[in-house]
Formats: structure tokens, sequence, C-alpha cells
């Protein structure tokens, strides 16, 4: 066998292997970015939720996972979390942390034109302040006459018992 015939044999061999390898690689790379895409995207769009939703806990639950080759962002979201256990819990520290935290990932994505002070910028339309509250006020109304309800079940049986 001729040296040429050895070298088309291992490049016929080579190629197509080298080319899954390839494009299992960018595959991988491409599905991490996502991941620290959407929960970067879900940590912006609830930065500013009060009460907390539950996915902006379950997103920050995760960045040990999705950035585990960052360090800068798992030490950011470990000082966030040392404040969140934190009680009374600082605002001002937690703000500033969280602020930082959003920033790292930011550069790690390579979103390097977004600046501290876009982070820190968050429109909330006043009328979802208003349903909130009216809802939270709702709540509190529906729970007491909940409350007084029992009681007064209570109270008609044990005055059956003494009927």
């Amino acid at each position: 066998m001729e040296f040429k015939d050895i070298i088309t044999t291992i490049a016929l061999i080579a190629g197509p292997v080298i080319a899954v390898i390839i494009t299992l690689w960018y595959q991988r790379r491409s599905d991490k970015r996502a991941a620290g895409e959407r929960l970067f995207t879900a940590l912006m769009a609830h930065r500013r939720s009060m009460p907390p939703t539950a996915e902006w806990a379950s997103a920050l639950n995760l960045i040990d996972v999705v950035y585990y080759d960052c360090p800068i962002v798992v030490k950011h979201w470990h000082s966030l979390f040392d404040i969140l256990m934190t009680i009374p819990l600082n605002m001002q520290r937690y703000n500033h942390q969280y602020i930082e935290l959003l920033s790292a990932m930011s550069v790690t994505l390579g979103y390097r034109s977004i600046q501290q002070t876009d982070i820190d910028k968050f429109y909330a339309p006043q009328a979802h302040g208003d349903q909130a509250a009216l809802n939270a006020e709702l709540q509190k109304e529906f729970l007491r006459v909940l409350k007084a309800t029992a009681s007064l079940v209570v109270k008609r049986k044990s005055d059956q018992g003494h009927s």
C-alpha cells in the first residue's frame, strides 16, 4: 500500500470522527450558553419583584451549576447568598451585590455594553403595584373572614350541645 493510500484511508476514517467530535463540542457549548442566557434573563426580568418570584429563586439556585466554570459569577452568587441569609436583610448591601452578580454574568455572556446603571433600571407600572396591594388586602380579608367563620361553626356546635 502506498503512502498516499494510507493517508486517504486515515482521512476517510478520521474525517467523520473529527466532524462528530467538533459537532458534539459545539452543541455542548451552545447548550451551556443558552442555559446561561436563560438564567441571566430570568434574574434580570425578576430583579425588583416583590415578593420574589419562585422563578427568581429557582434561577438563583442554578447559578452554581450553570456558571460552575466562571469563578467570578460563583463568588458574587455566594456573597449574595450570605446577604440573603442575614436577618434582617440589608437592602442596600443586597441591591449592590445583586447588581454585581448580574454585571458579572452579563460580561461572561459577552454583553459588554450593559452597564450596572442599565441593570439597576427597572420598569414596573403603577397598576402592577396597585394590583399587588389589592390582592394582599383581599387575601388578608378572606383570611380574617375564614377565621371568624371557623369560630362561629365551633360556637354553634357548642350551643347545640347545651340546648
